[in-house]
């Protein structure tokens, strides 16, 4: 018997698929089998993740699958860090009734801006044909700073500047955080509040109020259940060459040019 059989069949069928996701430092291999399973050499764990249904498309660009963790899963917690490598997805399927161990690849693809919900966090995953394994010119020419806080580009490490504080209080998106008046209104807006892993972005900060973007899964309820909790929150970016300098030291990461000319050289008459 090879894998076309049980595949093919009507009731001889037994799939179980093997999940290989590498950022060229750490890979992870995991399975839908509540076994591990030792394939091709090497021992896959198993896990409790799932993936949708693959459909080929003319589209490479809306061509994804989305891999599905549960909230507690350590591993998926991890993905929704900024990190600068990129990390490939290939999915296996095989058939327990297959002698052979006979897999096939049924998508490969690379992992894009994971998102935590409120029963799981969800994973895309392109298709491996919409980007080589680095971004292309992209670059902006602008005053302030043409790259994300804590994100490749900018290279400051959160864990440099986050520090230990208390969510006292939560009411919606705002935040009651005593250690956040220690720094002058508006030093965390556009930073951090990390909570058991998860991030959440903020958008306004004034004395010990800090007010999110969005929610963080798990927050609110922890407070309401155990009253003060313990985060960490890290300092935001204005984008400007002051601040990048000052309050990060990064300024030979600073990609803005406050000195460029009003005029535009693409505009102008060159009479």
């Amino acid at each position: 018997m090879s894998y076309a059989e049980p595949e093919t069949s009507i009731d001889e069928g037994e799939p179980y698929f093997l999940y290989l996701l590498d950022n060229g430092v750490n890979p992870v291999r995991l399975t839908s089998d509540p076994d591990p399973l030792t394939r091709m050499g090497e021992i896959w764990k198993p896990s409790a993740v799932s993936h949708g249904d693959i459909e080929q498309s003319g589209n490479i660009e809306k061509a994804a699958v989305d891999l599905t963790f549960p909230l507690s899963d350590v591993y998926a917690k991890t993905l929704l860090t900024p990190a600068s490598e990129v990390t490939t997805v290939t999915i296996w399927r095989g058939h327990h009734t297959d002698p052979s161990n006979e897999l096939r690849v049924v998508w490969k693809g690379r992992v894009v801006n994971p998102k935590s919900g409120k029963q799981n966090i969800k994973v895309p995953v392109e298709n491996i044909s919409t980007s080589m394994r680095r971004p292309g010119c992209r670059a902006r020419y602008q005053r302030t700073c043409r790259h994300a806080l804590y994100f490749p580009g900018c290279n400051v490490n959160v864990d440099d500047f986050k520090v230990p504080a208390t969510v006292s209080s939560i009411d919606g998106l705002v935040l009651t955080i005593a250690e956040a008046a220690a720094q002058p209104d508006g030093r965390y807006k556009a930073g951090l509040v990390i909570f058991d892993g998860l991030f959440g972005w903020v958008g306004e900060h004034v004395g010990d109020t800090i007010t999110l973007v969005g929610e963080i899964d798990g927050l609110a309820e922890a407070v309401a259940a155990d009253g003060p909790t313990a985060v960490y929150i890290a300092p935001g970016c204005d984008l400007s060459e002051e601040v990048c300098a000052n309050v990060f030291g990064n300024h030979l990461n600073h990609g803005g040019f406050k000195n460029m000319s009003d005029n535009n050289p693409f505009s102008q008459s060159i009479t």
